[in-house]
């Protein structure tokens, strides 16, 4: 928030970093108070709504009524609306912001042996950063640069009368410099995420890989005893046992995009898991992996066949990231695109409690019907005058653009068995 002090003199800072975000639940409205207005005993507010997924609004404002100790008062009223924008998605990460401020003070004994009373009027930009600390509550800073119009009487202040004065002069003074300077504690409202929508759906589809067969040992073949002098040696070969590591990586990434990058959305997390079952594969030293096989999926969005290309692409850029991560071959790995992914959109709208029930039948009647692509992707967009296809753009179609992986290795017989020691 701006103060009359930050409009006079410029003096202003803000700190940037990291942190996690949360993921748990729908943000609804966020509720805020600047830290540094509150050291100035300040009462003030912010509201922030967001707007769609990348644009937010936010509204604070500021008083102070107190006058202190030999007259000295700041008192002052402040608005400063702002637009933001955010690269990620709203309410996480950083933001850059386009505000407006108006404002009235009532200065005394702050600059120097004087009252300052009228009013100011200006706008600028600003850029911030949000650390979601917690589900619900978050550290924002922001500082901001701009142009603000201040109209004021000064007044003299004499010792008889340090609340009232003489009229000195009337002025106006045109200022250029830091407008916003906020280092905010966040309280966010909101609702959990209909029926856990990422959890549930990364949970439930798509179905697992099925096991690789052939590699077998076949064991079913009658064995004939022999006389103990004619029975064969019996072969060197250590008998080993084949396993595989399975999981789906629900990796994000940018609509129309095929780049991987780690901390979009809660791709941290998500590639952890892949971390998780190296570490299971490589946590015998005997272990040897014999394949990796990962297919990516596409958002039933644009074009189909480009989609199809594109799903192939991201399977090669999670592919990328395990090589280099993991240090493997090339040949270890086999990639396919399953291009759109239409049954993981008819899941996550199965699973999302927060459609009515006629509303989620119409969905799944378009998203299951045997109408060609085009005509299903034409009647998604129409729906309810384009309310549903909004929806699936933000909440839905962002868990369709998955890859998962499948990861088949070898171990020793003797390795499963702690009773047995290798040779």
């Amino acid at each position: 928030m701006v103060s009359v002090l930050s409009l006079l003199t410029g003096a202003a800072e803000a700190q940037d970093g990291k942190s996690p975000q949360s993921e748990r639940f729908k943000p609804a409205v966020a509720v805020k108070s600047n830290l540094l207005y509150d050291l100035t005993a300040t009462i003030n507010l912010g509201v922030e709504v967001p707007l769609s997924r990348k644009l937010s609004i936010d509204l604070p404002a500021n008083y102070n009524p107190w006058t202190f100790g030999d007259g000295r008062k700041w008192k002052h009223w402040l608005v400063q609306p702002s637009l933001r924008y955010w690269p990620t998605r709203t309410f996480r990460g950083s933001f850059w912001g386009a505000h407006g401020h108006v404002g009235g003070y009532n200065v005394a004994r702050v600059f120097g042996e004087a009252r300052y009373q009228g009013w100011l009027v200006g706008g600028g930009i600003s850029y911030g950063y949000r650390w979601n600390l917690a589900e619900r509550w978050g550290l924002e800073a922001e500082i901001g640069v701009g142009y603000a119009r201040l109209d004021h009487t000064k007044y003299s202040v004499g010792a008889d009368c340090p609340t009232c004065g003489t009229k000195l002069k009337s002025d106006t003074k045109n200022y250029l410099g830091v407008t916003k300077a906020a280092i905010s504690l966040v309280y966010t409202f909101g609702k959990k995420r209909p029926s856990s929508l990422k959890k549930d759906f990364a949970a439930t589809w798509p179905t697992p890989l099925p096991p690789i067969t052939g590699w077998e040992r076949e064991l079913d073949e009658e064995e004939t005893e022999l006389p103990e002098e004619t029975m064969p040696a019996e072969p060197t070969i250590a008998a080993v046992s084949y396993r595989h590591e399975m999981g789906r990586a629900c990796v994000w990434f940018p609509v129309n995009k095929s780049t991987l990058h780690p901390d979009m959305e809660n791709n941290r997390s998500e590639l952890l898991k892949i971390g998780q079952s190296m570490k299971t594969v490589r946590s015998h030293p005997a272990s040897e992996i014999k394949k990796i096989q990962i297919d990516a999926y596409a958002s039933p969005e644009g074009d189909e066949t480009r989609n199809r290309e594109l799903s192939l692409r991201r399977a090669e850029a999670l592919k990328g990231y395990m090589k280099e991560a993991y240090q493997l071959p090339d040949s270890l790995f086999a990639v396919s695109a399953r291009g759109e992914n239409w049954e993981g959109l008819a899941e996550a709208i199965r699973l999302d409690e927060s459609l009515t029930d006629t509303r989620r039948a119409e969905l799944l009647r378009i998203v299951e019907a045997d109408d060609e692509v085009a005509t299903r992707k034409a009647r998604l967009k129409s729906h309810q005058g384009g309310q549903s296809y909004q929806w699936l753009l933000r909440e839905v179609f962002p868990l369709l653009r998955v890859s998962e992986y499948r990861i088949d290795y070898t171990l020793p017989e003797t390795a499963t068995n702690p009773d047995r020691e290798l040779d």
